[in-house]
């Protein structure tokens, strides 16, 4: 090679290409796992990676720093401004020594702090905990002020101590997650330690761990965004290279420089093919697998169903029975009091002048309005798993009907889904009988639906 840099400049622009192909699949990987997660109620999230929205609530919010706001997470930080004058010498390209200043400014951070605690994410059908620790927070920006050193809060809040070349400008910022605020979260859904009850937590496994102030549609903007930017700047550096070297450097005639960036852009472009069909490939397995889970959880709520109703029945009719007897035994026993005698107690109230009856908390109302609330609570759960199925089967059904999506999935043997009916869970209902006329009629599941 006559020159170096008719290797390296169009290296470093097949390496920088390289490297927004990278931050193209990430991007293009974020956007499908977000497009493919149904938003779940809070009441219907199951272990697993789940999308959910709310509003941020707290028993004991925090108070930020500098806007002094109610919420459950800040951040908050002070630049000072600086500026200088910087003289360099260099060897232009005559070989002779020449000396040139230029300017350079910037901020540099002197003063911050966060704070983050767990919170509940709240939607109309309940609560669910979030542990944040760990998350990508995007937070909402609460305070920004930028003033020089007349203002109280200069030193106020901000250090004594100066950073070089300082303008004696201060910016202050903070940005935080609000009480009341409405919040989108996808993260990993794991069982509380302290109750049965599932939160959303850090998991090392997890694709994705995002508590986000913006909603779905913003996000999804801007990973489309994102996409768009790796892409174009990939095939710019893979252009600027190859110019740069053809006619920058003269090494070929202007006429014959368009084949040196051609076969790369080519290259670059046949990649940006290859990485959108594995993303697609291995988000429609995942699309699959999860669609299958979501096929389980419904079968799951079943099977809960089956075997809890049939324990709370047993259990309030013993109860029943036993406060029956208790109500038998009292009746006689006052009985006897009144006349000196009673069939079956003979001799309990023979020598008793005076009674005093302390009458036993008899719980069979609160047993049975507990079962009712069970049962309605049961069945809202199966609805909340039947619909979190039923979402999930949509989007994989659309997927598979997308152009130029459903081509590869034809080609990979992917099949739509059917959505589960009502009729296939009545076939499921289990019959609640209590006890009639002294005679136990046993709750009996009928089989559930199979796919």
């Amino acid at each position: 090679m006559d020159h170096p840099a008719e290797f390296w400049v169009p290296f470093g622009g097949i390496l920088l290409a390289g490297l927004m192909l990278l931050g193209w699949m990430r991007s293009l990987k974020q956007r499908r796992l977000l497009e493919d997660l149904p938003t779940s109620k809070i009441r219907g999230v199951f272990i697993g990676l789940v999308e959910v929205k709310g509003t941020a609530e707290s028993e004991g919010p925090l108070e930020s720093h500098l806007a002094r706001e109610r919420c459950v997470g800040f951040d908050w930080g002070v630049d000072e401004h600086w500026l200088r004058t910087v003289t360099e010498n260099y060897t232009d390209s005559e070989g002779k020594s020449q000396t040139r200043t230029r300017t350079e400014s910037g901020w540099t951070r002197v003063a911050g702090g966060s704070d983050l605690q767990k919170f509940y994410l709240q939607d109309e059908t309940g609560v669910l905990r979030i542990d944040p620790q760990g998350a990508r927070l995007e937070m909402t920006s609460v305070y920004d002020h930028t003033c020089g050193i007349a203002d109280p809060l200069y030193y106020g809040v901000g250090p004594v101590f100066h950073v070089p070349d300082s303008t004696f400008s201060r910016r202050f910022f903070e940005e935080a997650i609000v009480l009341h605020a409405p919040l989108f979260v996808v993260g990993q859904a794991r069982e509380r330690q302290d109750i049965v009850a599932p939160e959303i937590a850090a998991d090392k496994n997890a694709p994705m761990f995002l508590i986000s102030t913006r909603s779905e549609a913003q996000i999804l903007r801007g990973r489309s965004w994102s996409l768009f930017f790796w892409a174009f700047f990939g095939l710019v550096f893979i252009v600027l290279g190859w110019v740069i070297r053809d006619l920058g450097l003269r090494q070929t005639p202007a006429g014959q420089a368009w084949p040196g960036w051609f076969v790369p852009v080519g290259i670059f472009g046949v990649g940006l093919f290859l990485a959108w069909f594995l993303q697609v490939y291995n988000s429609l397995v995942d699309l699959r697998n999860r669609t299958n889970r979501a096929w389980s959880l419904v079968d799951i709520e079943l099977k809960r169903r089956a075997d809890l109703i049939p324990q709370l029945i047993r259990t309030v009719e013993a109860i029943k029975g036993h406060e029956m007897l208790v109500q038998k035994t009292l009746g006689a026993l006052r009985q006897q009091a009144k006349t000196g005698s009673g069939s079956g107690v003979v001799g309990l109230a023979g020598p008793i002048k005076l009674l005093v009856e302390a009458y036993p908390n008899l719980q069979s109302v609160d047993n049975f309005a507990k079962m009712n609330r069970e049962l309605s609570n049961t069945e809202d759960r199966i609805a909340l798993a039947r619909g979190y199925f039923n979402d999930q089967a949509t989007w994989q059904n659309t997927r598979l009907e997308r152009f130029p999506e459903g081509w590869l999935a034809m080609l990979a043997g992917f099949k739509p889904r059917s959505l589960w009916s009502a009729t296939q869970l009545e076939r499921s209902l289990t019959e609640v009988h209590l006890e009639e006329n002294g005679a136990k009629k046993p709750a009996k599941p009928s089989p559930g639906p199979t796919q």
